[in-house]
């Protein structure tokens, strides 16, 4: 007997290797859920079964079979038309998955309407959506929640800046603005208060380094002005670059940078004024000593000396009596030189600052035998009496600290003029100091000298390496 051909089974054995060839999973089915055709991705996603069940219902989980049935009975009843979805599953071995539905309609050679699947495991897609989903969750938790107020817009071609695309809560609350509202205005106006010439230096910092920290003054929706610290960062936003400013109200710190700067101008005026009475106790006491003890024992001086004249020759004891006052005044009268000296030297008031250096290295080099070397200018420089004792009173100091430390044997002095500035420079030769002790706040001499420069407004810079010597440099500007 002769079989007859089926004209439909070269089309049926066709279409089942189309469907082999692609990764989803494919499958025929008819309005009851009965498969008509798979592939082998069908059968691999449902379960790895050389022989899948017939009826596609049974793929899944009890729970789930309801919802596929009524699934089936509405894409039937809307036949002829593409569908795509996508849902999280149980399967019937318990599996959760997500797939993914493409839905078409195909007639068979019965003339028989079934429904076309394309199905995809979309799993990994939405588990890494979901991560990305609570990561924004987070992102945002922590942006509305931080204390600064935040700004985020993007960077256009022609590094231009868009209107704001993301503000925070505190930003919102800061400049008096709803969020929609804030997200209407742009960063030249808000945060650059319409100053462009700044924003250009700005983004091409932002974009070649990456950040940028600025002052600036931000304008609230009532036209207020409030100082603001900006932190700039470049950042993707989006898939396109952005920059993220945050802004610090900086009010509070600029206030109390301004108490602080005022209260130490106090302090210094303060000290100034206390370094001066100082001065003019120093200068009232060598007057004193000078005029007054210093007369009186001058006066005792000659008074002895006529006394002894009318003494006889026979009368030696009493003559070596009075020859041993004499030297004893003679003495006290120089130890009252000396004291004057060192309280207020004259030659300070009366020459001025060059001669008084002079004077005190040759001084401190008859004391201590260490070398002395100055370099003094010709004509002395015009200095206040003020600058004058602060500047000498430094240099006075830097010679204790040599005699004291230094072991040195010399010493080189220079005094000049500078771009309006006096300098005043020590040096020797000696076997130096650390950093730690430059920067000691137990360091009280050196304290002493850099505080007595500031009140001038000038400073004290001291340089050293170990067994090179130490410079100790003075800068005191003429005019403050």
């Amino acid at each position: 007997m002769q079989l007859k051909h089926n004209p439909y089974q070269n089309f049926d054995i066709q279409l089942s290797e189309i469907f082999n060839d692609f990764t989803d999973a494919l499958c025929l089915i008819d309005d009851k859920g009965i498969v008509h055709l798979s592939n082998k991705a069908y059968i691999n996603l449902f379960g790895d079964n050389p022989f899948p069940p017939k009826n596609f219902i049974s793929n899944f989980s009890e729970d789930h079979q309801k919802e596929i049935i009524g699934l089936i009975q509405h894409l039937f009843s809307k036949n002829n038309k593409e569908h795509r979805f996508e849902n999280e599953f149980i399967l019937k071995d318990r599996r959760k998955i997500w797939l993914e539905f493409t839905t078409a309609f195909l007639e068979n050679h019965r003339n028989q309407n079934l429904l076309f699947l394309i199905i995809r495991d979309i799993t990994e897609k939405k588990q890494i959506e979901l991560k990305l989903l609570k990561s924004e969750e987070r992102y945002r938790s922590v942006f509305n929640q931080a204390n600064d107020a935040m700004f985020v817009c993007y960077l256009n071609y022609g590094r231009t800046l868009s209107n704001f695309v993301e503000v925070n809560e505190v930003a919102c609350r800061t400049l008096d603005y709803t969020k929609d509202n804030l997200q209407n205005q742009n960063p030249y106006s808000v945060i650059f208060n319409n100053f462009e010439g700044e924003v250009v230096k700005i983004i091409d910092m932002i974009w070649l380094e990456g950040h940028a920290i600025f002052d600036t003054v931000q304008v609230t929706k009532t036209g207020n002005k409030i100082p603001a610290e900006i932190s700039a960062h470049l950042i993707e936003f989006n898939n396109k670059p952005a920059v993220l400013f945050i802004s610090r109200d900086v009010s509070q710190r600029e206030e109390a940078e301004r108490k602080i700067k005022d209260t130490g101008e106090r302090l210094r005026n303060l000290a100034l004024h206390l370094q001066n009475i100082r001065e003019e106790e120093r200068t009232l006491i060598v007057r004193e000593i000078h005029d007054e003890l210093g007369q009186m024992l001058t006066f005792l001086k000659i008074q002895i000396a006529l006394v002894g004249k009318k003494l006889n020759d026979d009368q030696q004891i009493l003559k070596d009596k009075i020859d041993s006052s004499l030297k004893l005044i003679d003495d006290s009268i120089n130890s009252i030189q000396r004291i004057s000296e060192k309280l207020r030297p004259n030659v300070l008031d009366e020459l001025g600052i060059g001669p008084a250096i002079d004077w005190q290295a040759k001084d401190f080099s008859d004391r201590t035998g260490i070398e002395c070397v100055c370099d003094l200018p010709k004509e002395e420089p015009f200095l206040d009496k003020e600058k004058s004792t602060a500047v000498f009173r430094i240099f006075q100091e830097a010679l204790t600290n040599i005699a004291r430390h230094a072991n040195a044997d010399k010493v080189f002095i220079s005094l000049k003029e500078y771009k309006n500035n006096l300098i005043l420079e020590i040096k020797d030769n000696g076997k130096g100091i650390t950093v730690n002790q430059i920067n000691d706040s137990r360091s009280l001499g050196i304290l002493g000298m850099k505080e007595r420069a500031m009140l001038f407004s000038g400073r004290v810079k001291i340089k050293s390496s170990m067994n090179s010597g130490t410079s100790v440099l003075v800068e005191i500007p003429f005019n403050n």
